[in-house]
């Protein structure tokens, strides 16, 4: 065999391997907008269609409000973001975590305006989204409803109280679960403007961010964010994680969570998302 024949033999078995674009795969999901999610949200990056990236929600749901959602990425090296996203809501993403000294695991409670495909982008080091997702059929305006409330509607009183615990898992991690107090609003409502979360860090006893979150309105009213902390990153017995961010309007949150004082097995993950 001649040299060139070699040659383009490599040439094409390295093409084959390589991450694809939008027009180069078919999206497993059938989204009539996945091009759009590719080129916008993704911002024209290499992509890969990964069954490693595992996202987990209700089939149907019945209001568009509150969907939980969790996404595990195990199995997969040098995570350095996690998107969750909603194709066809006006509000496209709800949550991006950027695990420094996190398991690649993120629960989360998100709005959905109507049946779309919600998909979960992890970002490796070298560039690649590695992509999962599934379906969910929900009626229509759940982004544009008006916000659920649980405070008689004072919301203000509590605007940016955490309420929050941690517990030991069994292999030496850390899960962390919150709730802020917050309207998360998406300005589709009349005469209500978008009034939402921004961003969060969380940081050991050691003074190491172990773990940073971008928001966006699509989150739900009062955002619940389930968490695991790598063992190379739990904070030390007897003390305490902090949490630290802020809102659209530049209010800020503040709080702490006690390292936990109990071992437990982690919880399912059909459990993280109740």
């Amino acid at each position: 065999m001649r040299l060139s024949s070699l040659a383009s033999l490599a040439v094409a078995a390295c093409l084959a391997a390589a991450p694809a674009g939008a027009s180069d795969v078919t999206d497993p999901l059938d989204s009539v907008v996945w091009d759009y999610v590719h080129e916008q949200l993704l911002n024209g990056e290499p992509v890969v269609f990964d069954d490693r990236v595992q996202v987990f929600a209700p089939e149907k749901v019945e209001d568009g409000r509150m969907v939980p959602v969790s996404v595990r990425a195990d199995g997969i090296p040098d995570v350095k973001q996690i998107l969750v996203l909603g194709d066809l809501n006006p509000i496209p993403r709800a949550v991006l975590l950027e695990p420094i000294k996190a398991r690649p695991f993120i629960a989360l409670r998100m709005k959905v305006n109507e049946g779309t495909a919600i998909r979960a982008a992890v970002k490796t080091g070298d560039g690649v989204w590695h992509l999962g997702g599934t379906v969910v059929q929900a009626p229509g305006g759940g982004c544009a409803a008006p916000r659920l409330v649980a405070d008689g509607g004072n919301w203000e009183d509590h605007l940016g109280e955490v309420r929050a615990r941690a517990w030991r898992t069994v292999d030496g991690a850390d899960r962390l679960r919150l709730m802020i107090h917050h309207p998360m609003d998406t300005g589709l409502v009349d005469n209500i403007p978008e009034f939402f979360l921004d961003r969060l860090t969380i940081t050991n006893a050691a003074g190491e961010e172990v773990a940073r979150i971008t928001a966006w309105s699509a989150m739900s009213t009062n955002p619940v964010l389930t968490l695991e902390i790598a063992p190379d990153g739990v904070t030390a017995p007897g003390t305490a994680y902090a949490v630290s961010g802020v809102d659209s309007d530049a209010n800020e949150v503040s709080a702490s969570i006690p390292a936990p004082s109990q071992t437990m097995p982690p919880p399912p993950l059909q459990e993280a998302m109740r």
